[in-house]
């Protein structure tokens, strides 16, 4: 427990660790943080002994983000003792054991983990007690939170903050309290009073004049993709930052009444929108952040459309011969309608080798290429209705199953 503080107390503050352990430990210290700083505290630093000795080059450990590929060598045990006889050939220094090592030692420290260290650490000891001040900070904001006290609360995570500046959770959580005060939105209109726990932000808005119905996304890590399909190999972890997305496919009257014509192949106010092209889909909301105050509404990226529809849990349509009214079936758990069948929808990505990266140009608008169509459409047989299903289109194409649905970062959100 003694180490597992001390490792957390490195963890906080990345600028007052001790270099010469990290630059040793090399690329191991980006992942393995508090395997190295008690490695780092041992005598092992010191003899050149470090993670290659006992685990391997391990030339295939990071083959993706999931860790699919381990360390080479786990040693445990009896494999462990003979690895510590390597240097210690008449067994260990104070008890002369042979057979096993950590029943005094622990395996990366050479340390007893029962005793407390032998020589007290003034900073240490500083940044345990600053660490104690966040943890009872975080505490008190999450108790006055939870009483919907929101300034206080805020004052209370902020003063978190100011205890371990740059901690990711105590940010979000002040941004969360922020929000519940001031919960007003440019270009939305809050529809109820439900606002989602974790980031402070209305569940359901509406774009402001124009009757479009959005739900919240709320963000953060997910899996991207599936071994099924060759194009969406391999999976691989995205995080997002929270955004919003339309409730419904876009409707024909909605269309309609900012674009002046109905394209659709099956007529109907209340039915979604087909045979638009990726670029007639680009000069709606073009036309849409001209008149909505603030702008900033866009396609959804396919990472975006694939974590809503991951997270809601869309369910898939039966097959049918002509798309539905939206809203017809039943809403997944983040509200939201059809997100598998229907019409299959465009999304802003150019259709690119994963693994998902935003940063390497696909969601660049004047880029040329096929552009991505997600969640399968009214006439797909059920295997074509997956979360993880990529499909691509040349972006002046019409086709009577392809719609869309609207998107938008959260105002202030990056």
């Amino acid at each position: 427990m003694a180490l597992l503080v001390l490792a957390i107390i490195f963890l906080v503050s990345p600028q007052e660790r001790p270099d010469q352990q990290f630059q040793q430990a090399g690329v191991c210290a980006r992942c393995h943080v508090i395997s190295v700083v008690e490695w780092g505290m041992s005598r092992h630093l010191k003899a050149g002994t470090g993670c290659v000795e006992c685990h391997g080059a391990s030339q295939g450990h990071v083959i993706d983000e999931r860790n699919n590929i381990k360390p080479e060598r786990m040693p445990r045990g009896a494999a462990l003792a003979g690895l510590c006889a390597g240097c210690h050939k008449s067994g260990c220094p104070n008890s002369r054991q042979t057979a096993s090592c950590q029943n005094c030692h622990h395996v990366h420290a050479l340390v007893n983990p029962t005793k407390p260290p032998a020589v007290r650490d003034q900073r240490l000891e500083q940044r345990a007690a600053q660490w104690e001040r966040f943890s009872r900070q975080m505490a008190e904001g999450e108790r006055l939170a939870g009483l919907e006290q929101w300034d206080k609360a805020q004052a209370a995570f902020r003063a978190a903050l100011e205890q371990v500046p740059g901690d990711r959770r105590a940010a979000e959580r002040l941004r969360m309290c922020e929000r519940r005060l001031h919960p007003g939105l440019p270009g939305f209109e809050i529809v109820g009073q439900e606002f989602d726990g974790r980031t402070g932000l209305p569940r359901e808005v509406q774009v402001a004049g124009t009757g479009i119905a959005m739900r919240l996304a709320p963000g953060g890590e997910f899996e991207m993709g599936a071994e099924r399909f060759p194009g969406s190999k391999p999976v691989h972890t995205v995080r997002l930052e929270p955004f919003y997305l339309g409730k419904f496919e876009l409707t024909q009257a909605q269309w309609k009444s900012l674009m002046g014509d109905n394209p659709s192949a099956h007529q109907g106010d209340r039915l979604p929108v087909e045979r638009v092209s990726w670029e007639d889909a680009r000069a709606f909301v073009k036309k849409l952040n001209e008149k909505v105050p603030g702008g900033g509404f866009r396609l959804p990226t396919e990472a975006e459309w694939e974590f809503a529809a991951r997270t809601g849990g869309a369910l898939p349509q039966p097959n049918q011969p002509a798309p539905r009214p939206v809203g017809s079936g039943q809403p997944d758990k983040l509200g939201l309608f059809d997100m598998l069948g229907n019409v299959w929808e465009w999304c802003s990505s150019l259709s690119r080798p994963y693994p998902f990266d935003p940063a390497d140009g696909r969601e660049a608008p004047a880029a040329t290429g096929l552009r991505i169509l997600r969640g399968g459409g009214f006439a797909d047989m059920t295997d074509l209705l997956d979360p993880a299903l990529r499909h691509a289109e040349r972006p002046n194409r019409r086709l009577r199953w392809n719609g869309l649905r609207l998107a938008r970062s959260v105002p202030g959100v990056k």
